[in-house]
């Protein structure tokens, strides 16, 4: 492995020596080709990597693009601006890799400052899923400062490689569909269209995941670790409004049944309307009878010990006992 780069999971609270995956420059892949064959879209953003800028915010080490510009930001967000501010000035399109909530972050602080944007912006994430609402909400502000957003959600296995899986596409419940992008990766199917639960094959050997993958028309849907996602949760954040993202950073626990929200950094709000601290939609999603409560962005940092490199664990276990009903009649009544 000498020369190597050797890869661990961002996010990953396991201390195994041995699960990391080899990153070999010397053995280039086609996997952006792939991309932007399967995604036309994407075509103006990797057929020529002198009019891209990769700003790479990502937590771990990725790979595949050594014929691309890239600025390593380390999550950093005046680098970040820096980056984004040179591509402006040379006029090339911008690759934006993070993950959801860390690159939302980034992207917001930028637009606290008064500096001008590309024309086009690649927000290529993954590690866990990405809201809808969180995604049109950026959307909206980065078209509002004449920057068009491009989002591709990619699947990987960390010990093995990045972008195995890609979505450009939501179902109407807003989940992603994905397509099979590496070949390597080998999914097998029963006879109800799934995958087989917590395996996969890659390179023709057989791989722990906890992830499921399901097989539908037109692509796979890919349920996440319950241990850290739970349907009710991710129901529940794709009904946030811009204003909620714009106070919250989307990182959240569970407090004896009430959901403790983390603030943006600077937006702090008076706890004594914590009952309405959401908008109302948001609020009529909870489940009936849970209460949400704002709490200050380093607080909360010391007494759940979020980090930006950390994936967010967004099932309460209020969420877990979600099934269709809401708190509506209470929100309507408090309004």
């Amino acid at each position: 492995m000498n020369g190597k780069i050797l890869s661990y999971s961002a996010g990953s609270t396991s201390l195994d020596p041995f699960k990391f995956r080899v990153i070999d420059a010397l053995k280039p892949t086609d996997k952006m080709s792939r991309l932007a064959t399967i995604f036309p879209d994407l075509q103006p953003f990797f057929v020529d990597p002198s009019q891209s800028l990769v700003v790479d915010a990502y937590p771990a080490a990725l790979g595949g693009m050594d014929a691309m510009t890239r600025v390593i930001t380390y999550l950093h967000p005046p680098t970040c601006i820096r980056a984004l501010r040179l591509a402006t000035a040379e006029k090339r399109r911008v690759v934006f890799i993070a993950q959801p909530l860390a690159g939302a972050d980034l992207l917001l602080q930028a637009m606290d400052t008064q500096m001008d944007w590309p024309s086009e912006l690649l927000w290529a994430t993954g590690g866990y899923p990405l809201p809808a609402s969180l995604q049109s909400s950026i959307e909206a502000w980065l078209a509002e400062r004449g920057c068009r957003l491009t989002v591709l959600q990619a699947y990987g296995v960390a010990e093995l490689d990045h972008t195995l899986m890609a979505s450009m596409h939501r179902d109407s419940e807003s989940r992603p569909i994905y397509q099979l992008i590496d070949p390597r990766l080998e999914l097998d199917a029963r006879d109800d269209g799934c995958s087989l639960n917590k395996h996969i094959r890659f390179q023709g050997t057989r791989t722990a995941n906890h992830d499921r993958i399901e097989s539908c028309g037109g692509g796979y849907r890919i349920h996440g670790n319950p241990s850290l996602y739970c349907d009710g949760a991710l129901r529940w954040l794709d009904q946030w409004q811009p204003g909620d993202w714009r106070n919250y950073t989307g990182y959240l626990s569970d407090r004896d049944g009430v959901v403790a929200l983390q603030q943006r950094r600077g937006r702090a709000s008076n706890t004594e309307v914590a009952i309405n601290c959401l908008s109302l939609p948001a609020m009529a999603a909870l489940p009936r009878g849970v209460a949400c409560m704002p709490v200050e962005h380093f607080d909360f940092m010391s007494q759940d010990g979020m980090s930006w490199m950390e994936k967010p664990k967004w099932n309460p276990s209020s969420f877990k006992q979600l099934v269709e009903r809401t708190n509506t009649p209470q929100v309507a009544a408090a309004a």
